[in-house]
């Protein structure tokens, strides 16, 4: 008579997922620090006042750099879209809507492009414009 054994084989299908799961863990962390790392803002001049004040809580930032280039909340817009982009702010409830529009400029920014932003605020009814800049006494070196 044949007798069969009765042991328990392995399964050859069974995978560790431990190591992928690890990999995955690092790669995760990788990509978050160098996410982090990665992130630099715009390295503006801003012009010096002796009446500057702190910036509102509830703003809407708006930057013309000195390279021609419309910033608006940090995202490069084409200047034609200033208008709808400041329209679409407008009409948002008074709970979502920025309190003041925060304009920036780099010194060596054309003057013509911080003028159509100032007037496409002015044409969708939004007032509340503050102009950017820093203290004179924030200055080091030359004491202007």
């Amino acid at each position: 008579m044949i007798r069969f054994s009765q042991q328990k084989s392995k399964n050859i299908g069974d995978v560790n997922l431990t190591p992928m799961i690890d990999i995955i863990f690092n790669l995760l962390i990788f990509f978050l620090i160098v996410a982090v790392i990665s992130q630099k803002g715009l390295d503006l001049t801003l012009p010096r006042t002796s009446t500057a004040e702190k910036r509102p809580d509830k703003s809407l930032e708006i930057t013309v750099t000195g390279d021609k280039r419309i910033l608006f909340d940090g995202e490069e817009v084409a200047k034609a879209d200033v208008e709808d982009l400041l329209r679409a702010e407008k009409s948002k409830s008074q709970d979502e809507r920025a309190d003041t529009i925060l304009l920036k400029a780099d010194v060596d920014a054309p003057f013509g492009m911080f003028v159509v932003v100032m007037d496409s605020a002015r044409k969708v009814g939004l007032k509340n414009l503050v102009i950017a800049t820093k203290l004179k006494t924030e200055e080091k070196g030359d004491g202007t």
